[in-house]
């Protein structure tokens, strides 16, 4: 007899999250030392808010009532995430990028522990051994082993690293709950209001001027590398949002954070980098992990 295997909408969505982050990080990697944080985080503003706007305007659903503290919620579930994303910038500007994309890629872990406390969501065998195969290898895919360097995180570098793994992990937990309360369409609501808001902050306090590695007169190319690493970062945010609505934090979140496979195979594929075969070992484990827990038969 045939096995049948059906794939998930919430997987197909997810997978696409992990491609658009995977593209954006590129992107970002080129753009965030020459910009600066501060300007970066303008980028933000504008790109985000443009098309989150856009978004909430085509897919808001009107029809679905929720409370002062579901739309408090949502708020502040948007804030933390954009939050994270500017602590990672400011994280990679003196530290190894290698060693922080190791913390903060690892932020899964406190997602799927939240879950199953504090939302009940389960897991079969499979599914946990999924879990944690993906996990364990995005944690291995995302260190590049250069002993040269292996203790060169800053102090600095090595807090803001932190502060956006617990960012990233609450805000993927929370993002969760804010979602069923008040709708896919509705969420981007409030990311309008975070993007407005925490980024212009945030650029306000660092007086609208790059930290020290950022060029003084940055060309236009680098400009629209920057805007183009957001708008895909966007445009991953909107199929996590949709991926949330239908599937499993526990699961979601796991599968949307193995994009430094793709991040890896573009950098090997354009820039011609070299893979150990530590690193080659961690695609073959989380591609595996994917099929486990996306997959059910």
């Amino acid at each position: 007899p045939w096995v049948v295997i059906a794939i998930e909408n919430w997987f197909i969505l997810a997978t696409s999250v992990a491609l658009f982050w995977g593209l954006s990080g590129i992107f970002a990697k080129y753009s965030t030392a020459r910009l600066g944080v501060a300007r970066v985080a303008l980028i933000i503003a504008v790109v985000e808010g443009v098309t989150y706007t856009a978004a909430y305007l085509a897919w808001r659903d009107t029809s679905i009532d929720f409370s002062l503290w579901d739309a408090a919620l949502a708020t502040a579930s948007c804030v933390i995430g954009i939050s994270g994303y500017l602590c990672y910038f400011e994280s990679i500007l003196e530290g190894q990028v290698a060693i922080v994309g190791t913390i903060s890629a690892a932020y899964p872990v406190l997602v799927v522990m939240g879950a199953m406390m504090l939302l009940g969501e389960t897991l079969t065998g499979v599914q946990a051994l999924g879990v944690v195969s993906i996990i364990g290898g995005v944690m291995v895919l995302s260190y590049e082993p250069n002993p040269g360097h292996a203790h060169s995180l800053s102090r600095r570098s090595l807090t803001f690293a932190v502060l956006a793994f617990f960012a990233w992990g609450v805000w993927s937990l929370t993002s969760k709950v804010a979602i069923e309360a008040v709708g896919a369409g509705n969420m981007f609501g409030f990311y309008i209001v975070s993007s407005l808001t925490a980024p212009v902050i945030y650029a306000w306090a660092r007086r609208i001027r790059p930290v020290r590695l950022g060029s003084e007169d940055p060309t236009r190319t680098v400009w629209v590398v920057g805007g183009l690493a957001l708008l895909l970062n966007v445009f991953g945010a909107f199929a996590y949002t949709y991926a949330l609505e239908g599937g499993d934090a526990s699961l979601v979140v796991p599968v949307t954070s193995a994009y430094p496979i793709v991040t890896a195979l573009l950098a090997i594929a354009l820039l011609k980098e070299r893979i150990t075969a530590l690193q080659a070992g961690a695609l073959v484990v989380v591609v595996s992990g994917l099929v486990m827990i996306g997959m059910t038969v």
